[in-house]
């Protein structure tokens, strides 16, 4: 083996050492990222989940909201006709005079 051979010899075990340690470096990544994936993946279905449930609560408020606004307008209501009835009484009271 001539001195070119030895020198080509090392340099192509240079490059496969490099190429298998840089196999090992992106395996690692891949893992890595694999996991971060998955754990990103788990995120969105909790959040996912989180914005199901708030937007089942903001329904139920906004129901509770219209029922509650409702017998607002309801007692409103009533006291006018109250008011009126009151009036009515002391009309009727004043002409029985």
């Amino acid at each position: 083996m001539t001195d070119e051979d030895r020198l080509l010899l090392n340099d192509l075990k240079a490059n496969v050492q490099q190429l298998f340690s840089e196999y090992e470096r992106l395996s690692t990544e891949k893992k890595r990222l694999e996991n971060k994936v998955e754990t990103l993946k788990n995120e969105i279905e909790l959040l996912e989940q989180a914005k199901t449930e708030l937007g089942k609560s903001n329904e139920q408020l906004e129901i509770a909201n219209r029922i509650l606004s409702g017998k607002d307008e309801n007692r409103n209501a009533k006291q006018k006709i109250n008011r009126l009835i009151r009036e009515i009484d002391k009309c009727i009271a004043l002409l029985n005079k």
